[in-house]
């Protein structure tokens, strides 16, 4: 398995290129849809990265990840930095935390011990959608989307 630290930053570097050419809007959070708690209980289940920095991913590429709140586990599954038609999958676990001034955040560490390249603010959570800011670049923006289930073969 790839070290998950640079593949994490390869992955994220090829997203922000792919959205360069793409001109769709992200929608932001309803401000009528009622925000969650950030916990374990609220991240479970599927989800989808719909955007980075207000663009949509390009058609064809994908990043899914899965929360188990049973022992934080965490399961990504993307093909943002391989051939469209194949796709790369990792899974550790994850930790959230809480700072007075930021709120919550995440960290993750795959099953080889190699911790993500960033750590994320969780600004926003409801029940269909969440909003992830990078702590070491707080302009890079990420939007998820709850999804029944992953599309891609486990």
């Amino acid at each position: 398995m790839k070290n998950i630290l640079n593949r994490i930053s390869v992955i994220f570097a090829a997203a922000s290129m792919l959205l360069a050419s793409s001109c769709s809007k992200v929608n932001p959070v309803q401000d009528t849809e009622l925000l969650l708690d950030v916990n374990a209980s609220n991240l479970h289940g599927n989800w989808s990265l719909n955007g980075i920095n207000n663009e949509f991913l390009l058609d064809g590429s994908y990043f899914y990840i899965n929360f188990d709140r049973s022992g934080e586990k965490f399961q990504i599954w993307e093909n943002l930095t391989s051939i469209p038609s194949t796709f790369n999958h990792s899974e550790g676990t994850f930790k959230l935390y809480t700072d007075p001034e930021l709120g919550v955040y995440i960290r993750g560490i795959d099953n080889v011990k190699e911790e993500w390249s960033d750590t994320y603010v969780i600004k926003e959570l409801t029940r269909h959608q969440m909003v992830w800011v990078s702590m070491k670049d707080p302009t890079f923006i990420q939007v998820f989307t709850r999804i029944d289930t992953v599309p891609v073969q486990k």
